[in-house]
């Protein structure tokens, strides 16, 4: 029985094999491609008989067949029976297997432009952007014709073919020889926002709630078992902890992952409260992670500087271009350590969090400085494999902090040209593209923008954010579906219990906040707000303090919500950080002007202008806000009206109407020498329906900014013969209960307020037959 006692004491048979079920880890069951490993040996003895419910697409032996195009994805079961010493225990695992993509073929191919300075060879792109006989757009790889020396040694244009991958049709490209290149443009931010306890939320929100639950949840968090992976890989003490769990387990290949998402959840809590307890815990775990990094630099077989959950074997047999799930994303998983560290340094003041990400920084660069510029782009393009989280940025930011060139080149070792080139060109080739192995990649380019200045960068981002926010994303804000983007305005299609995957909405409000400082455009914060009041605060459980996440928010009719508390995916990493961030697009600001653009219950210090804020909203309704505000010189209060306005705004001061009220780019401006006055705001809201883009029956219902789901545990479309006047004029809101509408018997209700009954956020609509 020693397996027994080293799973947590004296163990009977029977709790044996319910250990050994509760240890078993199959990898992402949520989007299966490759054959699964099924062990026949539990971790504490026990024999493990597999059975498969749907052999057809996994075999009893873990053996994938995908679906062919068309056919869909497909849900098996697997059973896990566990035998030990006579008893037995029956674990269920339910995998999503994809179905194969569509051979397309590719039936035009875009001609391009690059410039060269006199005497530089041009650097022609890996891959170049294609149209297929389904009428989308992709890339392909491209082979180049040789370039003559003679062609670039004075200015002028010369154009060379090229070969493409898998077509008959040749590239074209147009090089143009200039005696100068302009290297940089102006990358100064035109707003600045509110960080730390300047911003603080008001108690009675269901912000501060959500906020609140998890600041619960990481002050119980037990240090030493984040730590474990990294002790064990360092071969220290572990203090007796025990393992992680789910993609952080010993055996999984991308633990270390939760790790440095606590940190930053750590980090952005005491920001937000100076909270002492969190300060004590940010500095353990640092000083841990030192001692880690140490004890791994005096081991042979690891370069100077090195820090994981793992050893370096991983990041080997990437350069050796090995698959997913053989390996599983080592520079995902380093990101979000580097990350970790950062927020730590940065928002909790700890010198020693830079010191190691420095030294990991020097580690980077020696590896990779080393890899040709065609291997770099065949890793990145590796689906999942070379899935590198937001390295490009982590680096530009500790090249920014420490001024050290290496870290700017190395940050742009990380340029993705299958996603940099189209996203340059404006081009959307998104469709089947991973979402979330994408999205930091371009807040990674923007922050190279940021800190260098390159406009290519910028384009980049502004490109991808547009394509992403008008035909990309559902109504709650969230992109994706199995993880996926689709072709542009698919949505009918793919309503499914596997849509809006959480971390995307997490990586795109952080590209939303980053673009609004260097353009304070106001469609950027429409969008931050839906997709932070429906889905990230929706991902949450408001019944418990567990720091479960959703990882997908389910669109399909009669949807439940599942929140991870133990599997440790990606959604439950960034939703430990989530919830420590609301209050940060409320309020930005230049020399004077405020913008406000949350209308999130909140206090505001602006110290450096001598004024303060308050904010307060009636408690159960959305319409009136007031700010009561004190001190500060002559300055212009920015507020924005946002697009689910449905009148003209009214507005009081200290009572008083305002007449002919002055608006700049859906801004309406208020400017005074503030002393001690306060503002009343009405922001009038009703009920409006939205189509799906490609399907004018399905319909969502919003509220002000909140998307309003059906419940009900009907499992097909909940069906109206009504007109979309007549659905308005029949639903009644009911007074007693603030954001409830009732139609037929049927409760509508903001979809954050939705935990563990059945859902419907579309349904169909159609026009009575008279």
């Amino acid at each position: 029985m020693e397996l027994g006692k080293n799973a947590g004491g004296s163990a009977s048979a029977k709790e044996i094999t319910e250990l050994d079920g509760d240890a078993i880890y199959l990898g992402n069951l949520n989007t299966v491609e490759a054959d699964l490993k099924l062990p026949l040996k539990g971790k504490y003895g026990s024999s493990v008989q597999w059975e498969s419910k749907e052999t057809l697409f996994i075999s009893h032996t873990g053996k994938v067949t995908r679906p062919t195009f068309g056919v869909g994805n497909r849900k098996v079961v697997l059973v896990a029976t566990l035998t030990y010493e006579g008893e037995v225990t029956c674990k269920t695992f339910e995998a999503t297997v994809l179905q194969e993509e569509y051979k397309t073929k590719i039936v035009a191919v875009n001609p391009l432009t690059v410039r060269t300075k006199v005497g530089e060879q041009p650097e022609l792109p890996t891959v170049v952007i294609v149209k297929n006989d389904t009428g989308s757009y992709t890339v392909s790889q491209v082979s180049w014709d040789p370039v003559k020396e003679e062609a670039y040694r004075q200015p002028g244009f010369f154009s060379i073919h090229g070969k493409v991958e898998g077509s008959p049709l040749k590239a074209l490209v147009t090089i143009q020889v200039v005696d100068k290149v302009k290297e940089t443009t102006d990358h100064v931010k035109r707003v600045k926002e509110f960080t730390g306890p300047k911003v603080s939320l008001e108690r009675e929100s269901e912000f501060a709630a959500a906020m609140n639950r998890f600041l619960q949840f990481v002050r119980s968090v037990n240090d030493d078992q984040m730590l474990y992976n990294f002790r064990e890989v360092a071969a220290i003490d572990t203090k007796g902890a025990q393992p992680m769990t789910g993609w952080d387990a010993p055996e999984c290949n991308l633990k270390g992952h939760t790790t440095g998402h606590y940190l930053s959840a750590l980090a952005l809590a005491y920001h937000a409260t100076e909270d002492s307890t969190l300060l004590g815990k940010i500095q353990y775990m640092v000083a841990e992670l030192g001692k880690c990094q140490i004890a791994l630099s005096e081991q042979a077989g690891y370069g100077r500087g090195f820090l994981s959950a793992y050893s370096e074997e991983q990041f080997n047999l990437l350069e050796q271009y090995t698959t997913y799930p053989e390996i599983w994303a080592p520079y995902y998983t380093l990101h979000k350590i580097m990350a970790g560290l950062l927020d730590c340094y940065q928002l909790a003041g700890q010198r020693e969090a830079l010191d190691i990400c420095d030294k990991l920084g020097h580690w980077l660069h020696s590896r990779l400085s080393r890899l040709p510029r065609e291997q770099l782009h065949k890793m990145w393009s590796l689906y999942i494999a070379g899935e590198f989280g937001g390295m490009n940025e982590v680096l530009a930011k500790l090249y920014a902090i420490t001024g050290n060139e290496n870290y700017l080149v190395t940050a742009k070792y990380f340029d993705n040209e299958k996603l940099f080139l189209p996203m340059k060109e404006n081009v959307d080739t998104l469709g089947n593209m991973h979402a979330n192995q994408h999205i930091p990649q371009v807040i990674g380019a923007l922050k190279l923008f940021e800190v260098a200045g390159d406009k290519a960068y910028y384009n980049i981002a502004e490109n991808f954010w547009t394509m992403v926010a008008q035909s990309h994303i559902y109504p709650i804000g969230g992109t994706g579906e199995t993880e996926m983007f689709r072709e542009p305005d698919a949505i009918a299609g793919f309503l499914t219990d596997k849509t809006a995957e959480t971390c995307a909405s997490y990586n795109m409000l952080k590209l939303t906040k980053e673009l609004f400082q260097f353009n304070p455009r106001k469609t950027y914060m429409d969008y931050y707000e839906k997709a932070l009041y429906n889905h990230i605060l929706a991902s949450e459980n408001s019944q418990k303090a567990e720091g479960g996440s959703t990882y997908f928010m389910p669109l399909a009719p009669g949807s439940i919500k599942k929140f991870d508390t133990h599997e440790n995916t990606c959604c439950h990493g960034t939703g430990l950080e989530n919830h420590f961030k609301y209050q940060e697009a409320i309020y930005f600001h230049d020399e004077d002007r405020l913008y406000v653009n949350l209308y999130i219950p909140s206090r505001l210090d602006w110290s450096e202008q001598g004024l303060s804020l308050m904010q307060k909203r009636d408690r159960d309704g959305l319409e009136t806000v007031r700010f009561y505000i004190e001190g500060g010189p002559e300055t212009t209060l920015m507020f924005r009206i946002p697009d689910w306005v449905s009148e003209p705004v009214q507005v009081k001061i200290n009572g008083v109407p305002c007449r002919d009220l002055e608006y700049e780019y859906g801004y309406l401006m208020l400017r005074k020498v503030w002393k001690k006055d306060e503002i009343e705001l009405t922001l009038p809201c009703s009920l409006r329906l939205a189509d799906a883009p490609d399907d004018h029956t399905l319909k969502s219902l919003t509220y002000g900014p909140y998307v309003l789901a059906a419940i009900s545990q009907e499992q097909d479309y909940i069906s109206w013969i009504y007109s979309e006047q007549e659905f308005l004029e029949q639903i009644i809101e009911q007074k007693d209960s603030p954001l409830t509408f009732v139609l037929d018997g049927i409760k509508f209700v903001p979809l954050y307020q939705i935990q563990d009954q059945s859902y419907h956020v579309y349904f169909k609509l159609t026009r009575c037959k008279r």
